[in-house]
């Protein structure tokens, strides 16, 4: 319920700050079309997916922090995607912080659900910054074991 919340709260502050700035509105319309089209963009193995997500150059000149908040809020309101929201999230992050200059690695991992080895894989993906969670709480990447990391060391 409390990510739920937090949820609500960051897409409604994002979204007022829309109305005052037609760069941001352009930026995040984008955003949205990028996040809709993952699940075709993820037709290719994902090494190659990766490889055609990843900028050749930076060329967004607005702050992190304001293009972390479209994303995640672009990943957020695509919930019909079959990808979840992790996923979404990570590749946005990742595609679009690139682009304004940040190194990022996104990371995919698994753990077995409740730490028990009878039960369900779970899956998560998140991006990192010279080597540390990008604004990722602990719970959500820790007890991972890493399967992939791109672009590799």
């Amino acid at each position: 319920m409390l990510t739920r919340l937090r949820h609500m709260r960051l897409a409604l502050t994002t979204l007022s700050a829309l109305a005052f700035d037609a760069h941001q509105r352009s930026l995040f319309a984008r955003m949205r079309a990028f996040v809709y089209h993952l699940p075709q963009m993820l037709s290719n193995s994902l090494p190659e997916a990766l490889a055609i997500l990843t900028p050749q150059e930076a060329d967004l000149d607005l702050p992190p922090a304001i293009i972390r908040r479209l994303a995640d809020v672009a990943a957020l309101l695509n919930r019909r995607s079959p990808l979840g929201l992790c996923l979404r999230r990570s590749l946005a992050r990742y595609h679009y912080l690139r682009r304004a200059g940040l190194p990022l690695v996104i990371n995919f991992g698994a753990r077995f659900k409740e730490g028990v080895a009878d039960r369900e894989v779970t899956g998560h993906a998140w991006v990192t910054l010279d080597g540390q969670p990008y604004f990722e709480d602990g719970e959500n990447w820790q007890g991972f074991t890493g399967m992939l990391k791109y672009p590799g060391e």
